[in-house]
């Protein structure tokens, strides 16, 4: 018996070895497998973006008027809406000064234009006359004194003068009330019925409350993205920038306007006039003078760039995983930081895939899995 189990026991033996040899290039492969690390990723695709500048401002009145006497009197009515932070309405009478003496005085303007009116008249028939007369006598060309041009250029004159007075008369009897030239809100009061006023008295302030203004400081390395001439003047409506505006989590659109020519003196910096329309609130709270506004200017576009969080990028590089599903450090060119985002121009390989995972260690040409879902 002994003789017969020792060859089956040799074969046994030689089988065995052949099937570890056989098996270990697929235990070798799997074990591979189990060390190689599944990753997150993200395809990194080229795209045309518009920049986005970020800025901040406060809120400011487009139109404010000081209300300014132009005349010696008396303050003899002011309204209830010229309070302090009172409303009050197109073609709202505010102030009223006593007129009397310059309602007299357009009476006696209009009779002087009046009696000028007749005493013209009056030359113009002595001096038909005297022409007439001169003619009749067959004296000739008669002497300038002889047919009273002298006299009929006096009362051309005097009409003049007299029509010069009535006009400065009604503008100041219309200097005597002030009208609400807009919708607005008072900023400020400086004065009450009874005051005596002269030409230059500070009567109150206004500001309108349909279209508001915020200017926003713009930083150097952003100048170039709005694609604005700073120039000081008016931007045509097809040129304006769109503006987004943040009022405490609430977000309201607006326009640029003006980008200013000068340097900010405050800032050193430029900047750029946004308005700002009461009606785009929407219902939202009202829009109030000195608000405080976080602003994102849409700029120009920007084509073929990849928009990469900031987190992922160190150095100025980024891990990726290329298409052989390798870990590969990719040095980068990166036009502009945006909050939490980067526009990268150079340095990214087509079939790239940006690494989100977080590894213990990031070993270039290491090899990884992901899933394409």
């Amino acid at each position: 018996m002994k003789k017969f189990f020792g060859p089956i026991f040799l074969v046994l033996s030689v089988v065995a070895t052949l099937a570890m040899i056989l098996n270990k290039p697929e235990a070798v492969a799997q074990e591979a497998k189990k060390n190689t690390p599944f990753v997150k990723t993200l395809l990194l695709v080229p795209q045309s973006v518009n920049a986005l500048i970020s800025s901040q401002g406060f809120v400011k009145p487009k139109s404010d008027l000081n209300l300014i006497s132009e005349l010696s009197t008396r303050v003899e009515w002011v309204s209830s809406k010229m309070e302090s932070g009172s409303s009050f309405e197109k073609g709202d009478t505010l102030v009223i000064l006593d007129k009397r003496d310059y309602e007299l005085a357009l009476i006696t303007a209009e009779a002087d234009v009046l009696n000028a009116k007749l005493n013209l008249e009056r030359e113009r028939a002595e001096s038909d006359l005297a022409s007439k007369e001169w003619s009749r006598v067959g004296g000739g060309t008669g002497s300038a004194l002889a047919l009273r041009k002298p006299q009929l250029a006096q009362a051309n004159a005097t009409l003049s003068a007299a029509n010069a007075n009535l006009e400065r008369a009604r503008r100041n009897l219309n200097r005597s009330i002030f009208i609400a030239p807009f919708k607005g809100r008072v900023k400020s009061k400086n004065t009450d019925v009874g005051a005596t006023v002269f030409p230059g008295t500070l009567l109150g302030n206004i500001y309108a409350i349909d279209v508001f203004e915020i200017h926003l400081p713009i930083a150097d390395q952003d100048v170039s993205f709005t694609g604005l001439e700073f120039n000081g003047q008016e931007i045509s409506i097809e040129k304006q920038l769109e503006v987004t505006f943040s009022f405490g989590g609430k977000n309201i659109t607006g326009k640029v306007v003006r980008a200013e020519a000068e340097v900010n003196s405050k800032t050193r910096m430029l900047s750029v006039v946004a308005s700002l329309d009461a009606q785009s609130s929407n219902g939202l709270n009202p829009i109030l003078i000195g608000q405080y506004a976080q602003a994102s200017i849409k700029g120009v576009e920007v084509s073929d760039v990849y928009v990469i969080a900031r987190n992922y990028i160190r150095n100025e590089s980024i891990w990726v995983v290329d298409e052989n599903m390798t870990l590969m450090n990719r040095p980068i060119n990166v036009i502009r930081y945006e909050n939490e985002f980067a526009l990268v121009g150079e340095g990214i390989e087509t079939g790239d895939r940006l690494l989100t995972s977080r590894l213990s260690s990031l070993i270039n040409g290491q090899k990884v899995t992901f899933s394409l879902k």
